[in-house]
């Protein structure tokens, strides 16, 4: 391997040597230490390699001994300068390359989260801008196994981190509970209350002593169903209180006001049938792409008094080597599309049609939570703006809020027992 390196640093050939004293041509060649290898015999002719240098003292032995020698093939770094001499700008280029290339992958130019369902890729976003790990960012600085503890105690139903870099690419890796349950939380029991004001219309409890009956009239946050079921003594007098998570049935009749407007004019986007499709490149923090020039011949060719609105689409890559060495640099093209906002007025009949389909979209998302509808009054108005439609209902509905039973309350039960 040595004896290979020192050939090709110091430069060689491949020689034909052709004539009837080759024997005598390759003795006096070992006298002058003329060093000859790979020596090969084929028919009249023999094939060997000799250093560069070396051909050149070879001439005098050819004339003494009548042989010919013809160069078949040049190998080696000398043979290589008028090549890379030729195409120097190329090749600097190349090394330049190299050195960014090198530079640029000692930082983060992309982000992956991996394994999260439950947390969400903006949550992730924030918790690392709060620990102020971002694009461009030195990877050293990034200390992955800090990192990982600090992001298991953000998030508790994260079980397992792992924060890793491959290429320029960050990767944010997590495993979360299987099952995500609530935090048990001791309470003394939950208590049914009125979710709104109206008429109880009936109530069935499972668990738990009611408060109130049919026919009843609450008011919002009232109790319906106390969890606090009395125990009394033979006596009848309360001795303690068992607390249950209080469990019924219970609907109300309760009014509803619904209340909706429309303008008369609205709005409408207007293509023009003028569009722009240009591609763009960025690199680090410069931008380019061809729009700017488009806008500059436009305007000076036709230059337009109002301010012109656009829709615009951009497609957007970035720059990724060996599939996982992303590079600061993004390409990709932009589709640029010009309109103009244009009013229209409403009808009457367009307004009253609006506002009559909106009103039954909200009485059928009712009915479609079990929700019954007694009675409905609407009245429909027309105003300096448009049109307007107020509803009242009367409905019937579940209601019962389930909240926790504050500990005095139970004191103070049986104080009054």
């Amino acid at each position: 391997m040595q004896n290979r390196w020192i050939r090709f640093v110091k430069g060689f050939l491949v020689i034909k040597v052709d004539g009837d004293y080759m024997e005598r041509f390759f003795n006096m060649c070992r006298m002058h230490q003329i060093d000859l290898w790979e020596i090969k015999k084929e028919q009249d002719i023999c094939m060997c390699e000799a250093y560069a240098a070396d051909f050149l003292k070879m001439p005098p032995l050819l004339r003494k001994t009548g042989t010919k020698v013809h160069v078949v093939q040049k190998k080696g770094l000398p043979f290589y300068f008028p090549f890379i001499k030729k195409r120097i700008i190329f090749f600097a280029g190349v090394m330049l390359c190299l050195i960014m290339l090198n530079y640029v992958t000692e930082y983060v130019w992309a982000i992956e989260y991996v394994g999260n369902l439950q947390v969400s890729d903006d949550e992730l976003s924030d918790f690392l801008e709060q620990e102020d790990i971002h694009y461009g960012m030195k990877k050293s600085s990034i200390n992955c196994e800090e990192k990982e503890k600090k992001l298991r105690e953000a998030f508790q139903n994260v079980t397992w981190t792992s924060i890793y870099f491959e290429g320029t690419k960050l990767y944010i890796e997590v495993k979360e509970n299987e099952k995500s349950e609530p935090v048990q939380i001791e309470t003394k029991g939950t208590d049914l209350v009125a979710n709104e004001a109206g008429t109880i219309t009936s109530i069935v409890t499972r668990n738990g002593v009611p408060r109130v009956k049919a026919g009843d009239t609450v008011e919002q946050g009232q109790v319906l169903v106390s969890g606090g079921v009395p125990v009394y003594d033979e006596s009848q007098t309360v001795i303690d209180y068992q607390i249950y998570d209080a469990d019924a049935d219970i609907f109300i009749r309760t009014p509803i006001e619904y209340n909706s407007s429309i303008n008369s004019g609205y709005p409408v986007m207007i293509y023009t049938g003028k569009r722009v499709n240009t591609g763009f490149a960025q690199i680090g923090d410069y931008y380019i792409d061809g729009l700017s020039l488009w806008d500059f011949v436009e305007k000076h060719i036709s230059p337009k008094k109002d301010e012109t609105l656009y829709e615009t689409a951009t497609e957007k890559h970035q720059v990724v080597l060996l599939d996982n060495i992303y590079l600061p640099v993004y390409y990709g093209k932009i589709d640029r599309k010009e309109y103009y906002i244009k009013y229209f007025t409403y009808t009457d009949e367009e307004m009253e049609h609006k506002l009559s389909d909106n009103f039954e979209k909200f009485i059928l998302g009712l009915q479609q939570k079990g929700v019954q509808i007694v009675e409905k009054n609407v009245k429909m108005e027309k105003n300096s703006s448009g049109m307007e439609l107020n509803g009242s209902l009367l409905v019937v509905k579940q209601t019962g809020e389930a909240v926790d039973i504050p500990v005095n309350t139970i004191q103070e039960d049986e104080t009054k027992e």
